[in-house]
């Protein structure tokens, strides 16, 4: 009994159904990824004072909006204590882009104490950019035989 019941529910003549429309609201929001999200630093004086890293990035940002990849190093240690993170600078060079990541430009530039700076110009469309960066400790006549290191952290933000 309860199959018939089902049945007459389900069939298009059945009483209580009702004629209308159904509207599907589909919602897609902003949303973006980073990889890696940190990247190690480990130079050793007397031997390499370069590191190279591949950073990849998608983003689907809203309309208008400006696409800032953030890089940020709080500390760079080595034998004698800490020093300057503005010591280490890099290049940046773009791998690979699709969309709005093909008018980016994957940027040089040196660290400063406490600030995130932005490793990636002119990205204002949703789409993905992959740079390689090269980063170098520098002063290198200047320092202490020994290991540096430091961790840069990564982050997509968007205005």
């Amino acid at each position: 009994m309860l199959a018939v019941l089902l049945m007459l529910s389900l069939s298009p003549g059945a009483p209580g159904q009702r004629n209308g429309s159904t509207r599907l609201v589909l919602s897609v929001g902003p949303e973006s990824r980073i990889e890696p999200s940190q990247i190690v630093l480990a130079f050793h004086a007397m031997d390499n004072l370069n590191q190279t890293a591949q950073v990849a990035v998608a983003v689907r940002a809203l309309p208008q909006q400006q696409i800032h990849v953030l890089a940020r190093l709080d500390e760079l240690n080595g034998p004698g204590g800490r020093l300057p993170v503005a010591a280490v600078t890099w290049t940046g060079a773009a791998v690979r882009s699709s969309g709005g990541g093909n008018l980016a430009r994957c940027r040089d530039g040196t660290f400063s104490a406490g600030q995130s700076l932005d490793m990636a110009l002119n990205w204002q469309k949703s789409g993905t950019l992959t740079c390689a960066f090269a980063f170098t400790l520098g002063a290198s006549g200047g320092l202490a035989p020994g290991s540096y290191t430091g961790t840069v952290t990564l982050s997509v933000a968007t205005e």
